[in-house]
Order: C-alpha cells, then sequence, then structure tokens
C-alpha cells in the first residue's frame, strides 16, 4: 500500500479545506439544516465525488474521497451538516450508483450529484436498530408494483430527503429475506414525522418515515428480489468508512485547539501545557488521530481495488468512535469550566461526537462483529 498523495490530492484536499472555512461554519446554522449551504457543496461538486463523469461526478478515488471527507470534517465545525452530506452520498446515491440498473442511475443519480434531490437511507425501526434483519416493514407484489407498508425510526436526512433507499421483507417462508426499493417522498402514502429533537447533530433534521400502502414501481428495485441482505451489508460498510472520516478530521481540529488553550491558559504561573496531565493528554490525541488514518486509508485502498473491507471498517468505526468521544471529553477537562460552557466550542463537539457509539451499529455490536469474523479466519 503506497499512501504517497500526489499533487492533485494535496491541492483538492487544500481547497475542501478553504471552502469549509469560508462557507461552511455559518454560527446561525450549527443547531439546523440549511438549504442555502448544500446549496454551495452542490456548486462545489462535492457530492458527486466518486460518481462516473457521465452523470455529471468528478470520478475521484475512493483514497481522495477519504482525504476529502477528512479535511472536511476538519475544517468544517458544523458535524451536523457534514452527517447530512456524508448520508447522501455514502448510503443514499453510492447504493444506487453501484447496485441499481441503469435505469434507475440514469433517473435518479443526476439529480442528486447535482444536489437537487437529497437522499436518505431507511433501515432502522422502532423496534428493530442493531436488529436490522428483525424488521417489519413489508413489500407485497401486486402486478407490476410492490405494495409498502410499515414504519422506519431515526431516518437520517428525513425531513429533507426527496429519495428514500428503503429495505422491506420481501419473504418470509422458508426463510426470511429482504430487498431494496428506491422510494419517492412525493410516492402516495409516504409520511415524514416531524425532526426529533436530540442532543447533538442538530443540523441533520432526522424523523419517522411512515410507509401507508405505497406503491412502488417493480423497476425501483435495488439489485436482485430478495438480495437486499447483501446490499444492506455493503452499504453499511461504506457507511462506516466515509461516515467515520470526518470525524477524523474533527478529532485534528479538537487537538489543535486544545493545544493552543493549553499554551494560553495559566494555573500556577505556569501555561498549563507544562503540565503532564495535560500535556500527555494532547499527545494521546495525536496517537489516536495517527492510527486513524493509518485505518481509513487502508480501508479507501481496498476499496480501490475492488476487496471487501466489512471487518476493516467495523474496527476503524469502534476505534474512531471510542476515541473521537474520549478527546471531546479530554478536551473538555484541558478548557476547565469554559469547556462546559456554550461559549466553546467543545461542549457541543462532545455531543455531536456521542452518537457515533450508536449509529452504523452500536460499539457493543461491533465487537460482536469482529470477534465473529476473526473466529472465522483464524
Amino acid at each position: 500500500m503506497d499512501f504517497k498523495l500526489t499533487k492533485e490530492q494535496k491541492e483538492y484536499t487544500e481547497s475542501v479545506i478553504n471552502f469549509a472555512r469560508q462557507d461552511l461554519n455559518d454560527s446561525e446554522y450549527l443547531e439546523k439544516f440549511s438549504f442555502e449551504m448544500w446549496k454551495k457543496v452542490s456548486d462545489f461538486g462535492l457530492l458527486g465525488i466518486t460518481i462516473s463523469e457521465k452523470y455529471g461526478g468528478l470520478q475521484e478515488s475512493y483514497l481522495t474521497a477519504a482525504l476529502v471527507f477528512e479535511a472536511l470534517g476538519y475544517a468544517c465545525k458544523n458535524n451536523g451538516f457534514v452527517f447530512v452530506i456524508n448520508n447522501h452520498i455514502w448510503v443514499a446515491q453510492n447504493i444506487i450508483n453501484l447496485y441499481a440498473s441503469d435505469l434507475l442511475k440514469d433517473k435518479y443519480i443526476p439529480s442528486m450529484v447535482q444536489g437537487e434531490k437529497i437522499g436518505a437511507i431507511a433501515i432502522t425501526e422502532a423496534e428493530f436498530g442493531s436488529d436490522a434483519l428483525g424488521m417489519k416493514t413489508k413489500a407485497v407484489c401486486d402486478g407490476d408494483n410492490y405494495i409498502l407498508n410499515g414504519t422506519k425510526m431515526f431516518i437520517s436526512n428525513g425531513p429533507i430527503a426527496d429519495i428514500f433507499i428503503v429495505f422491506a421483507v420481501t419473504q418470509t417462508e422458508p426463510v426470511k429475506k429482504i430487498t431494496a426499493f428506491v422510494v419517492e417522498k412525493d410516492y402516495e402514502g409516504v409520511t415524514c414525522g416531524a425532526d426529533i429533537e436530540k442532543m447533538g447533530l442538530n443540523a441533520c433534521p432526522t424523523s419517522e418515515i411512515i410507509f401507508n400502502n405505497v406503491k412502488v414501481p417493480k423497476e425501483n428495485i435495488i439489485g436482485k428480489l430478495n438480495g437486499g441482505s447483501n446490499i444492506m451489508t455493503c452499504a453499511i460498510e461504506w457507511e462506516r468508512c466515509y461516515e467515520f472520516a470526518p470525524h477524523v478530521g474533527a478529532m485534528q481540529r479538537i487537538m489543535e485547539i486544545c493545544l493552543e488553550q493549553a499554551k494560553k491558559r495559566k494555573q500556577f504561573g505556569n501555561a498549563i501545557e507544562k503540565y503532564q496531565a495535560v500535556s500527555h493528554k494532547i499527545a494521546e490525541m495525536q496517537v489516536r488521530i495517527e492510527m486513524a488514518k493509518l485505518m481509513l486509508y487502508k480501508i479507501a485502498w481496498l476499496k480501490d481495488n475492488n476487496r471487501t473491507a466489512y471487518l476493516e471498517t467495523s474496527v476503524f468505526k469502534l476505534f474512531v468512535s471510542e476515541n473521537y468521544i474520549k478527546t471531546c471529553r479530554d478536551a473538555i477537562q484541558i478548557f476547565g469550566a469554559y469547556g462546559y460552557t456554550k461559549e466553546y466550542d467543545v461542549e457541543r463537539e462532545m455531543r455531536d461526537a456521542l452518537a457515533c457509539s450508536i449509529y452504523s451499529g452500536t460499539n457493543e455490536m461491533q465487537k460482536n462483529t469482529i470477534y465473529n469474523m476473526i473466529n472465522i479466519k483464524y
């Protein structure tokens, strides 16, 4: 594996940092979604980063995408808004791009790349989170359509999405099987609930989605009928890589503000950086960042070489989520009482970070997955 960056990759990454710092840090929108900022991201071209030029994308490598989203997380303090972008690209648009028919690609990808349509993935249900295959949402064949009934819960991008990638049960006997469908918000019978109030990531609207006798054309099946489990697994693999790439950048940003604070803040006549209880926290932050980068770039290399990375993405997700939270907790300690106030960003960073131990599979589930996979491997 060679992670030597090209001149173009360095320049592109730097341009993303400059763009995000200038256009994506409006304090007015730290707690709510901004269509104005969404339009800026679209105009910048970020939404089609790995999509073929045929559909208006940039056709960049997955390593370049990893670098870019790490940079986005570093330069954009609005973690919720970055989460919106990632949900749109990696678990909605990307699934259509990789697994859907040419008909569906032609119909949806160009408008998603241009930001005209926002995407979301609908897997989770009120009673089934980690146990996704226990879902109750069903799709029953009716001529040239499937009739979709059920309720999905905690759907990121739900209130603003135009297109949903919906997973539903299409066979119960002899073995339960699911299928992935493209469902448009405007289909009759689709109802979006109100934005759920959350602890953090508030610039990413989240809601319940209800499907009541929704007529979905057969042509909207992604992949094969009853083949949704494999697509879901792949979606989660992409999600665990690219939705956590910005967290690596955020950890870098937090480490830097902690270093600045440690040099500036004085206790007992010395800058607090002089005390190992503080300096060691910052040193440990850097260790976490370097380890996370290596994992991220390895996964991107695997994807560029058409290889699966389910184990690697589970390890990455677990490592980053645990250490992102620890970095935020250490930052609050370094800032002292100021870190607990809304005057400084670190309390919001902490609220945003806590969610990453839950979404994309809880950390406890990651440990189960990792153990099961290494048990098979060895």
